[in-house]
This record gives structure tokens, C-alpha cells and sequence, in this order.
């Protein structure tokens, strides 16, 4: 039983030692399917074009239910935003306690949480398995994400992440990057390391 704790505690300082010590609002956006609702540049769009639609109304003397409705739905955009990104203040904590529970390390998961990373690059102990067979795993996690290099000698396979960055929603594509790592890591490289045993694995 100690032993486990001491093991315990050892992957926690590991995985808390392998990321930022303080999370950005970029950062915790990134790990919530909803991060995006916080982002800065959503957030005053929307909120603009209600205003206008808020004044609009105004000027044709909209009132009662109507004005009040407009009123709200100007205000509830900042609102969404205010709570939401509270609520993520335990992002880290959620990410560190993920990272511990891999038998192996994570390294540069900073990347991703920052919206950057093509590929993973795995270290196994001993000779990589064959490509035809981790592609025929990845290919159940997403067709995009796929072997593109590997190394016998090395011992290191290099996997395609496989999300494309966009340009007019950025925020979307952060989180998507970061969920395809979270099923890459659990759908294919825990079975994977289970047959055999991986060193690291790195976000480049």
C-alpha cells in the first residue's frame, strides 16, 4: 500500500513537473469543448452584433418583452464567457491527474494545450510493432491520424495527429487537437504499451 502511494505520488510530481505551472485562458480553453464560447474575439463579435440589433430596436421604439430580450442576449455572450472560463480553472488539475495516470510520459503536452503539434513521436523499450498494424488502430480512432515514420533501429514511430488548424475558428481546432491526442493516447498507445512497453511519448 505505501508502495502504491509513494508510485502515486511520483507520477503526479512527474506529470505537474511536465506542464506550466499556471494555465493560460488559451490553456484551459483548450481542454473544454465549450473553450471556445471564452474566446476574446468570438465573444465581442457576437456581442457586437446584438448591440447593434439592441440599438436598431431602439431607434424603431421596440419596447416591453421584446427590448428586454435583446437586452439579455447582448449581456449573455460576456456572461457564458465569465462563467465558463471560471469553471476551467481546474483544467490543470484535470490534466495533470490524466498525465498520472499514463504509464508512461507525456512530454510537450504544453504544445497542444497551446494549439500546436502535427505528430507524436513513441519511444518503445524494445523493437516498434509493425506500421500496418498500429495504422489499422489509429485508422479506428480517426482515418487523418496514421504512422509516418518509423524506426527499428531507433525505436520510435512517429504518428500523424491528423486536425487541421482553422483559420477562422482557431479555438475549435485547439480543442479538437487536444481531444485526438487524449484518443490517440488512450485508444491506441495504452493497448499498445501493454504489449509492449513505451519509454515517452513527445508532441512535436
Amino acid at each position: 500500500m505505501a508502495e502504491d502511494v509513494e508510485v502515486r505520488e511520483v507520477a503526479l510530481r512527474r506529470a505537474d513537473e511536465s506542464v506550466s505551472v499556471k494555465f493560460t485562458r488559451l490553456m484551459n480553453a483548450t481542454t473544454s469543448r465549450y473553450g471556445v464560447l471564452t474566446d476574446p474575439p468570438i465573444v465581442a463579435v457576437v456581442t457586437a452584433l446584438l448591440l447593434m440589433a439592441l440599438l436598431v430596436a431602439r431607434n424603431y421604439d421596440v419596447g416591453g418583452t421584446t427590448l428586454m430580450a435583446l437586452v439579455v442576449l447582448t449581456v449573455l455572450p460576456l456572461l457564458i464567457a465569465v462563467v465558463l472560463t471560471l469553471s476551467l480553472r481546474k483544467a490543470r488539475g484535470a490534466v495533470v491527474e490524466w498525465l498520472a495516470r499514463l504509464p508512461f510520459p507525456v512530454e510537450n503536452m504544453n504544445a497542444v494545450l497551446n494549439g500546436l503539434g502535427e505528430s507524436l513521436e513513441i519511444t518503445f523499450a524494445g523493437d516498434p510493432p509493425a506500421t500496418e498494424a498500429i495504422n489499422a488502430e489509429l485508422d479506428k480512432v480517426h482515418p487523418d491520424s496514421f504512422v509516418t515514420q518509423s524506426s527499428a533501429e531507433e525505436r520510435r514511430v512517429e504518428i500523424r495527429i491528423g486536425v487541421v488548424d482553422s483559420k477562422r475558428n482557431p479555438a475549435a481546432s485547439n480543442h479538437q487537437r487536444f481531444a485526438r491526442v487524449t484518443a490517440l493516447v488512450e485508444g491506441v498507445l495504452l493497448p499498445l504499451a501493454a504489449k509492449q512497453r513505451i519509454v515517452e511519448v513527445r508532441v512535436k
